[in-house]
């Protein structure tokens, strides 16, 4: 099986005799395997801050230009206009130029989008905040997202973390309650699944 982490990692080290970096998280799919040897690769040059400057600022650009995104994306560009798009945008490094080239001969740039995601996730968790999700019905007040990352961090599930950031997100198909969501860890205590086991156990 193609070893993804190996591959990005060997592009980027042929120049650098440096120790491996290992990532704070592991993440699971082809994006985020992508995005762990990214981590890796730049964390070898001291370039992790560096790379997430750059893929921020190519985030912006294709939020602003969504004509360089689906330039990027397309199989029918060539390799080498794809590097001169991005050799363009001012400061971006060769790391993430590189990086770009080797998801373009694997076309896997329509990938772009989530691996900055995951990126982002392990440069969080590089600094030590780890983030909770907490998806209601209707929105929640300050007051009750803090009760609930109090509750988190006081209950000794996350380890050797320095922040955490809750985030709010709606579903009304939960009914009520909410699922809680950190780490390796689910909370389920919405209504919708509260329905769920009672349809289970009564057919």
């Amino acid at each position: 099986m193609f070893s993804t982490s190996k591959a990005v990692s060997k592009i980027f080290s042929r120049s650098y005799a440096t120790a491996n970096v290992r990532a704070p998280l592991d993440l699971h799919g082809i994006e985020g395997r992508y995005a762990t040897a990214l981590f890796q690769a730049a964390g070898n040059k001291n370039q992790l801050d560096k790379v997430e400057t750059d893929l921020n600022k190519l985030s912006a650009q294709i939020s602003r230009n969504a004509r360089i995104g689906e330039v990027l994306s397309s199989p029918l560009t060539s390799k080498t206009i794809k590097q001169e798009l991005l050799r363009a945008i001012p400061g971006i490094s060769e790391t993430t130029i590189n990086f770009f080239s080797l998801l373009a001969d694997n076309n896997r740039v329509n990938m772009i989008s989530v691996i900055m995601t995951d990126y982002s996730s392990l440069m969080k968790a590089h600094r030590g905040i780890v983030p909770v999700k907490v998806t209601s019905a209707i929105p929640l007040d300050s007051k009750s997202l803090t009760h609930v990352k109090d509750i988190v961090g006081s209950r000794g599930l996350v380890k050797n973390f320095k922040q955490l950031e809750v985030v709010n997100n709606v579903n009304p198909s939960i009914i009520g309650g909410m699922v809680v969501e950190f780490g390796d860890y689910t909370v389920d205590m919405s209504v919708s699944s509260k329905i769920a086991k009672l349809d289970k156990f009564l057919t």
